[in-house]
């Protein structure tokens, strides 16, 4: 980096330390370094959390994305086994529900991440969505029933057993209970996902608070970093010097944030993550358990539907064939998307140890050693080199900064903390109100070292072959191709990632001042003619 050269008038001596090294203009230039120094460093305690929250959150969501598509593919390949002509028929049904549980997958993820509200109620109801895939499979499923392979129902047929659905209930509880599985298990996603972002959204909003500090403040950060070197002294700050600074000026803007934010991380701790994956994972199986289920109970199936109905109507489509699948369609291969644990296990240590994040925030600002002394003695102290006698704050909590010997002005609370405190709580609410089962149980989410033996938590286990879904039997009708919308997936290679690897923050970053620069700096900008 190229020399800073600031070419001022020092004749003068500046109102705040009054030094041979320092005028009036210089000390405003001091004092906007020693600001954006502080800001900077409070900044990047707070920043990685938030890159790390939606980094997660990127995880997380295309992983489920991506399971849902293998899901239906390998679905469609079921339906291809079980149905041959009239597979096809089923294509839109299914199409249908895995749209919907994409559509509450990706819900906020197409607004402004930054500005994210909580939304209580899902896009869409799973539990409705699956019984219409159910009602609307039907028709074909009795088909396949009665083996009528050559011939179709007539709409009108058709039409009067999807109204009978509820009455026969041709696929037993199978319907109901994974629509309520489904429901449950993806709900609880989606609100994993927008949490995460809400706690980002709440960290990169805290940045502007530490960006407010007043007038007295930025004077008495000057006296503590600048004047030493205003005065020709090469120096630290006495440490209790320094905590008082920084907790009266820079941590009691969010120490308020301290306990929503603790709340908030337990929350998500709570929230189990294995249901969602397991949900898709299995939906085929059910698929499948709920077509056994009326081909097994056939008798009792045709004697209710004969009921509501009466006896067949057909029409003839013995011309039509059955499409030709590609290699490897025969096959039901294990979905290739493994879960991203050590992501997940990783991110839960990193989260849990930021619950103290605001209330230990000042006290990092002056762990840097070219800054402040380890301890009270032979240090700066405000007015000269020598001890610190003042006492310390407890704390940067609001009601202690009274105490604070370094404060003159009153603090209060900013209402920007404390709308971002109430959402941060409303986060956990959500978090919690969608957590099921005994405390213990529910904590099985990413709990790092106390996730269990097999650190993941989630008490699932995977066979070798859950890594092993090919190409050959990953498309639709086994292509590896799969049309949903205008939107076309290809599945072309053998693994899948589901994790970035490089986080992005949740706004353009600011560069960050390292404080052995900002020290050079201020040697600059206050060095002396001898």
């Amino acid at each position: 980096m190229g020399d800073i050269i600031i070419n001022v008038n020092i004749s003068s001596t500046g109102p705040v330390c009054g030094g041979k090294c320092c005028g009036r203009i210089r000390e405003t230039q001091l004092r906007d370094v020693l600001k954006k120094m502080m800001e900077d460093r409070a900044v990047s305690a707070t920043r990685p959390i938030a890159e790390l929250l939606l980094a997660t959150r990127r995880t997380l969501q295309d992983h489920l994305t991506a399971l849902s598509h293998q899901s239906q593919n390998k679905t469609s390949v079921l339906f291809l086994q079980l149905y041959r002509v009239h597979a096809s028929r089923a294509k839109a049904p299914l199409a249908a529900l895995y749209d919907d549980i994409r559509i509450l997958l990706r819900s906020d993820s197409e607004h402004d991440i930054t500005s994210v509200e909580i939304i209580s109620s899902p896009p869409k109801d799973l539990a409705a969505s699956t019984r219409k895939f159910f009602r609307d499979v039907f028709p074909v499923a009795y088909q396949n029933v009665l083996k009528l392979d050559a011939k179709q129902f007539t709409p009108e047929y058709e039409a009067c057993l999807q109204d009978a659905y509820d009455a026969v209930k041709p696929f037993g509880e199978v319907p109901q209970q994974l629509g309520s599985s489904l429901s449950r298990s993806l709900e609880a996603a989606r609100v994993l996902l927008q949490v995460l972002a809400v706690g980002a959204n709440a960290l990169t909003a805290s940045e502007q608070v530490l960006m407010s500090s007043n007038e007295e403040c930025q004077n008495k950060l000057l006296r503590a970093g600048g004047c030493p070197h205003c005065r020709g002294l090469e120096v630290r700050l006495c440490q209790n010097y320094c905590l008082n600074i920084a907790r009266g000026c820079i941590g009691s803007l969010v120490a308020e944030l301290e306990a929503p934010w603790a709340g908030y991380v337990e929350g998500v701790e709570r929230m189990a993550r294995a249901d969602a994956d397991a949900a898709l994972r299995a939906l085929d199986a059910r698929v499948s358990e709920a077509i056994m289920h009326a081909l097994e109970n056939h008798a009792m199936l045709e004697k209710k539907v004969r009921q509501e109905c009466g006896s067949p109507t057909t029409i003839d489509i013995s011309g039509l064939t059955a499409p030709t699948p590609t290699p490897g369609a025969a096959r039901r291969d294990a979905l290739r998307a493994p879960p991203p644990d050590t992501e997940l296990l990783q991110f839960a240590a990193t989260l849990a140890a930021s619950k103290k994040i605001f209330s230990s925030l000042a006290d990092k600002l002056c762990d840097e050693p070219d800054f402040a002394n380890e301890g009270n003695s032979e240090c700066w102290n405000g007015e000269s080199v020598g001890e610190y006698t003042k006492s310390l704050v407890a704390s940067a909590s609001i009601s202690d900064q009274k105490y604070n010997p370094e404060i003159t002005a009153g603090s209060k609370q900013d209402l920007r903390v404390a709308a971002l405190g109430d959402k941060l709580r409303q986060a956990r609410q959500l978090l919690v109100s969608h957590s099921w089962g005994s405390a213990p149980a529910a904590e099985a989410f990413m709990q790092g070292d106390e996730a269990g033996d097999e650190g993941s938590g989630s008490g699932r286990s995977y066979t070798d072959d859950d890594a092993a879904y090919d190409a050959e039997g990953s498309g639709e009708e086994g292509s590896g191709e799969e049309d949903v919308g205008s939107r076309t997936y290809v599945h072309e290679d053998n693994s899948y990632s589901s994790t970035e690897k490089t986080s992005t923050a949740a706004t353009k970053s600011r560069p960050l001042l390292p404080v052995t620069f900002a020290v050079a700096v201020f040697a600059r900008l206050v060095s002396c003619l001898t």
